[in-house]
């Protein structure tokens, strides 16, 4: 077991929390918080970070936990923090725009380090970082997401796409908030272009989807061929083209005047969403879906156990609800 330090992409550091959590269960690691504080989460856990940054989307980076104080401390060069031996090289980042001098702290910091550690600004053994939210938190980079890989499927990069298609790192918030496991299938039923089933195949897991557009279906598929992804891909409806015993629902379904809801009411479209999954889920899967409002996690919970909620906001008059609901 170790502790390490998650340095959370804003400004929805809940929908973060709530990703890495999902991620550790799902793949059968001990989780326990340490501490949280804003764009900032300690927890102890047998779970390696390597791991942990190829399917995380709302994290920067990973560190292993050293010490957490203050900045008097850091500045004076009196912390009392060790590192392992080798050569090291400190970097302060601040956590919501806080006030910070950054030399200061790097000045005294590095100083303390410097007398057991030689300093290498270029190729040091040791990356230690400092991150300054509401106390600060130092520790040694494990590693880093890979933002330039989820860049490259970024919706105006792929082949084929359309413009209400959700961006990598929030298609793998959802993902991850399902709880997949090595294995296991992810189902998008409202695949559009294929979002979702990407990010999921990048991250190793087995997918597929459906969509009542057939350009839509052959878009998907164009795009995984693209990335050098499997998945099958096939055209229907939701009450059709979810498969008997999916291990998970994944999925973003149409909420407004840019999506095509092929003039059907949304609230019927999500009640044939959720009664098709309390059918069509396997035993303890998982639906991971995005709602327009609250209203429809309170549906949710007529059909399936609701395990948890998060909101986020896409402009002035649009919220969108990231929402867990459980086949128990």
């Amino acid at each position: 077991m170790h502790e390490l330090v998650f340095e959370l992409s804003g400004p929805y550091y809940e929908l973060a929390w709530a990703e890495i959590r999902g991620v550790m269960e799902g793949n059968g690691h001990g989780c326990r918080t340490v501490s949280y504080q804003e764009g900032l989460l300690i927890v102890e856990t047998d779970a390696p970070p390597e791991v942990l940054c190829g399917k995380l989307g709302l994290t920067h980076r990973i560190l292993y936990h050293l010490g957490t104080t203050d900045r008097e401390r850091l500045m004076a060069g009196d912390t009392g923090i060790k590192l392992p031996p080798g050569s090291a090289a400190v970097v302060t980042r601040r956590i919501g725009g806080r006030e910070v001098d950054s030399m200061e702290i790097n000045r005294g910091f590095g100083g303390e380090i410097s007398r057991d550690n030689p300093i290498d600004l270029e190729r040091p053994v040791h990356s230690v970082i400092v991150l300054v939210s509401e106390s600060c938190v130092v520790g040694r980079l494990a590693c880093v997401v890979d933002k330039k890989g989820m860049s490259r499927r970024l919706v105006k990069n792929r082949p084929y796409f359309s413009p209400v298609s959700l961006e990598p790192k929030y298609a793998r918030a959802l993902v991850n908030m399902a709880r997949p496991a090595k294995g296991l299938t992810i189902h998008d039923p409202f695949c559009g272009t294929g979002g979702i089933l990407l990010e999921a195949a990048e991250m190793g897991y087995k997918v597929s989807g459906g969509d009542t557009d057939p350009m839509m279906v052959e878009g998907c598929r164009r795009n995984l061929r693209t990335y050098n992804l499997q998945g099958n891909v096939w055209e229907g409806d939701v009450s059709q083209n979810i498969p008997e015993g999916i291990d998970r629902i994944v999925t973003d379904p149409p909420y407004g005047r840019s999506s095509s809801s092929r003039g059907e009411d949304i609230r019927t479209v999500y009640s044939r969403l959720l009664l098709t999954a309390s059918e069509r889920l396997g035993d303890k899967g998982y639906l991971a879906v995005i709602f327009p409002g609250k209203r429809y996690y309170r549906l949710g919970s007529e059909y399936l156990s609701p395990v948890e909620m998060h909101r986020t906001r896409v402009h002035s008059s649009l919220e969108r609800y990231f929402c867990l609901f459980r086949k128990e």
